[in-house]
């Protein structure tokens, strides 16, 4: 990166760095004081307890384009080696100091909240994706003589403006201000531009306005003219000839890069051209500019840097910053620990595209989405329609039982769960009850059903030998899996994520795979056949023509037997959770497997930002991904475990991207959680205040392992459930070295060796390996439950120690977890 960032090929010519041009901010703000002039008390008041309601209280924004342009001129060329996360920024080079402007600080400036949203809303066309038809009713009573798509900007201002503005409600007159302000005053809109109906919707309820991401919206509509600026001044400064002088325009809101430049750039207070009047925030309320700038006031201001006064590099957020709603949106959003935002703008508008209505934390998007149209979308829809009618309501009528209750002992055994508290003696009556049923010729299949040995005989036979010499074993149902797993490879898995994988479907109990018109009947054995007399052939004058009874040449049966479910191994103390931290919560979500069962699973956890979705309870359940855990399972977990600390308690645990952010050394301040002061989660503990640090751990791609610091000697002792690798490869890397330089870091600024009463000592922290640690032996992706259960175990003060059976010690756990996520979900204990 500091190559590129180095190389001049990659920032414009320096001799032209003094090119005067004429910019266009149009989203600078500097015409929405017009709108607060003709609000009275009353409005003012209304207006005030909206989201746009502080600018109010900030400083009649001056344009200051010479300004914006001067700094561009010294813009890094935007390249994806710069924002190696994925995180779009803007780079600068000033002298010899590297200078960002990304979406933590927009955030900082504007105080508006970030998080996910509909990529089409306020689009052109976006309205023919909303699922709702109803009237615009806010637009019919400000505008009934225009339709939904007529209305322009130019009417907005012409109504506020005019005395018919008075006699409006007083709601409506400031729902008219936040759309114009909106359109106009932050997204620089013309006024013969229209303006998207989803304004006036959304604008209908207040509530839903406000707790729109306006901070993530607005930043991403600015990014992409902000970031082409580079590409305007580079094609004029490449021309041979430049004869007129260079003009233009930059939409969305510019006016916090304003801001940004007072607060980087020391010069421009220096030469009176800026006051800091207060300390206020968000930091829009504390600037104000004293003049509008000419050109020689910014070549004043550059030539103040070289005199020894050199730009800011980075803009940190202060200890009430660190502790506001919006910045922690922000860390939320940017650095997120999940996989989909709620938001009750994205109920509003449900027919959005499905990449707006669920996003990874790996995939987020950063600029202008595109939506893929109402006819793709509604053809889209309907395949899936069409997919979930075929594989759950071609089913056999379900039992009563499945209505009522789910049998979860029968759930866990259908996904190899298997349960190891089931006494051996219930397995021995199983296996009598299984040899009665062989003694009379009768077999149970895996659907509950009980056929007659001759009559499946009989079937196979005649079914063309569908399964060649074998006989098929209907308490076996592999064979089952392997057809419809080579069904699904053949039909290409179109729509994967929408149809639900094999496991899912055997733990119903009631899908029938091989389903046929005649499956409804009773099967009944074969009665001999009766012939209808005949008036002439019959005795004494002619005797029937009989041939000897045969008996019918069935296949020979191979391995034909009923096989009686395996029995469980019976294990010791090894698996015995009773007595860890977070056993209250089982019995609050021992309905966990039913709402799963029924596809009632969607929840919002209140310890989290996320609806805990499908995928969500898959993962946990190990019927997809493997059985991987994702940071949104591990969130939640340390949550909860954070937030049954007792006050006797000694540790304190971090977030899962603790020790990610410090190995890849992001600028993500972490003082906030060091110093226990962060609000959300709001039970943080001071370093000072514990002896040890747990550490959720993630090793790219796809691995959980755990650290435990301990303060008082600097050592962090790792657990892994999968070997040394990721160990010796963070040693390889220098990773410990790196995290070890910037925890030595944050210790100082939070002052951690002063209010702990010590001498500060270099750290010279220990990495080291525990041998003694359970080791993952099934087939899932087991990392993140061992992870877990090491977390659970040190905090209810019980030692990690190798496991009698691990395999199924994993299993059970992530029962366990299902089940305490559940109860957990509404309220704590």
């Amino acid at each position: 990166m500091e190559d590129y960032v180095n190389n001049p090929a990659n920032m414009h010519d320096f001799s032209l760095m003094n090119t005067k041009a004429f910019a266009n901010l149009k989203g600078s703000g500097g015409n929405i004081w017009e709108v607060f002039e003709v609000l009275d008390d009353v409005r003012r008041a209304i207006f005030r307890n909206t989201v746009f309601g502080y600018f109010i209280d900030v400083p009649r924004l001056q344009g200051d384009a010479l300004l914006f342009h001067k700094m561009f001129l010294h813009q890094i060329r935007p390249d994806p080696v710069l924002s190696p996360d994925g995180i779009k920024r803007l780079y600068f080079r000033v002298g010899n100091t590297k200078m960002v402007y990304g979406p933590e600080e927009f955030c900082l400036i504007t105080g508006f909240n970030f998080g996910e949203y509909p990529k089409n809303i306020g689009r052109k066309g976006s309205e023919k994706l909303i699922s709702s038809k109803k009237r615009c009713l806010l637009r019919e009573r400000l505008f009934p003589d225009h339709t939904n798509s007529s209305v322009k900007i130019g009417d907005l201002k012409s109504l506020i403006l005019n005395q018919t503005f008075l006699a409006l409600d007083d709601l409506d007159a400031v729902r008219v201000c936040l759309i114009y302000i909106l359109c106009e005053g932050f997204l620089g809109k013309e006024v013969n531009d229209r303006v998207p109906q989803d304004w006036f919707y959304l604008a209908e309820n207040l509530d839903l306005w406000n707790s729109f991401a306006w901070g993530s919206y607005q930043w991403d509509f600015t990014y992409v003219d902000l970031e082409d600026t580079w590409n305007k001044i580079h094609h004029y400064l490449s021309l041979p000839e430049r004869g007129q002088t260079l003009k233009y325009s930059v939409s969305g809101f510019t006016a916090p890069i304003r801001i940004w430049i007072y607060e980087m750039i020391p010069a421009v207070r220096a030469c009176g051209f800026a006051l800091r009047k207060n300390k206020d925030l968000p930091r829009m309320k504390r600037w104000s500019g004293t003049k509008k700038l000419k050109w020689v006031d910014v070549n004043k201001i550059w030539s103040k840097m070289q005199e020894g006064l050199p730009p800011r590099q980075n803009m940190l957020p202060g200890d009430g910053e660190m502790t506001s709603f919006y910045y922690m949106s922000f860390q939320e959003y940017v650095y997120g620990e999940g996989k989909a935002v709620p938001s009750p703008v994205r109920d509003h508008f449900r027919r959005q595209d499905e990449s707006s209505s669920s996003m990874s934390s790996s995939g987020r998007s950063h600029g202008r989405g595109r939506g893929s149209g109402k006819h793709k979308l509604d053809e889209l829809l309907k395949r899936v329609h069409a997919l979930e009618q075929h594989v759950f309501m071609n089913q056999q009528k379900p039992t009563e039982v499945f209505y009522e209750e789910v049998n979860n002992e029968q759930f866990w055994n259908d996904i190899i769960f298997e349960e190891p508290t089931v006494s051996q003696r219930n397995y021995d009556e199983q296996v009598v009850q299984d040899e009665v049923m062989n003694k009379n010729n009768t077999t149970q299949n895996v659907f509950g059903d009980t056929q007659n040995d001759k009559v499946l005989e009989e079937s196979n036979q005649y079914a063309g030998n569908k399964f060649d010499d074998d006989v098929f074993d209907v308490n076996d149902y592999s064979e089952v899996k392997e057809e419809w797993e080579e069904r699904n490879d053949n039909a290409g898995n179109k729509f994967d994520d929408d149809v639900s994988d094999e496991d899912e479907l055997i733990i119903m109990g009631n899908v029938d795979y091989f389903h046929d018109d005649d499956d409804d009947k009773e099967v009944t054995p074969d009665k001999p056949r009766s012939r209808k007399p005949s008036q002439f052939l019959c005795t004494p004058y002619t005797e029937l023509h009989t041939t000897p009874k045969q008996k019918r040449r069935t296949k020979k049966k191979v391995g034909m037997k009923s096989t009686s479910p395996v029995p469980p191994p019976v294990f010791g103390v090894a698996h015995d959770f009773s007595m860890l931290r977070l056993q209250p919560y089982v019995a609050g979500g021992e309905d966990v497997i039913q709402n799963y069962v029924l596809h009632s699973y969607d929840v919002q956890h209140r310890l989290f930002n996320f609806v805990l979705d499908r995928d969500f309870w898959s993962s946990l359940f190990g019927h997809t991904h493997d059985g991987w855990l994702e940071s949104a399972h591990i969130t939640i977990w340390y949550r909860v475990l954070m937030e049954r600390r007792f006050e006797s308690d000694r540790h304190t645990i971090m977030p899962p991207n603790f020790f990610v952010s410090h190995a890849l050394e992001e600028g993500q301040d972490w003082r906030a959680f060091m110093a226990g002061i962060a609000t959300y989660p709001n039970f943080m503990v001071a370093w000072w205040d514990v002896d040890t640090v747990l550490l959720p751990i993630h090793s790219s791609p796809n691995h959980w392992l755990f650290g435990e610091l301990r303060l008082a000697s600097m050592e962090v002792h790792i657990y892994d459930s999968l070997g040394r690798g990721a160990y010796e490869k963070f040693q390889s890397e220098g990773i410990f070295s790196k995290f070890e330089r910037r925890v030595a870091n944050y210790l100082d600024k939070i002052k951690y060796w002063a209010r702990r009463n010590i001498p500060r000592i270099p750290l010279n922290m220990q990495f080291i390996y525990e041998e003694n640690v359970p080791q993952q032996s099934s087939h899932l992706g087991d990392c993140g439950v061992f992870l877990c259960m090491f977390m659970e175990q040190l905090v209810s003060g019980q030692p990690i120690r190798v496991l009698i059976d691990p395999k199924n010690a994993a299993l059970e756990f992530r029962l366990r977890m299902a089940k305490i996520i559940w109860g957990s979900s509404l309220a704590p204990l």
